[in-house]
């Protein structure tokens, strides 16, 4: 009976277990991919623009408590 190659992290040559996706010694996780978030811009700019409406809000009724 032949035993399994050992796997090793590409990074820093650590053994890896059998199903092992990130390194224990290094962290790398080399065999792992992680999604890139495909519309964050989006979501970012939708935010900062509510910010700026809330603030101009919060503005608006300063201006208007202090006028009175």
């Amino acid at each position: 009976m032949s035993e399994a190659p050992v796997r090793r992290c590409e990074v820093c040559g650590s053994e890896l277990a059998d199903r092992q996706r990130w390194c224990l010694a290094c962290g790398s996780g080399r065999l792992t991919q992680v999604a890139a978030t495909p519309h964050w811009r989006s979501t970012a700019a939708a935010a900062v623009l509510i910010g700026l409406l809330a603030l101009v809000g919060i503005g608006y009724a300063a201006a208007t408590l202090i006028s009175s």
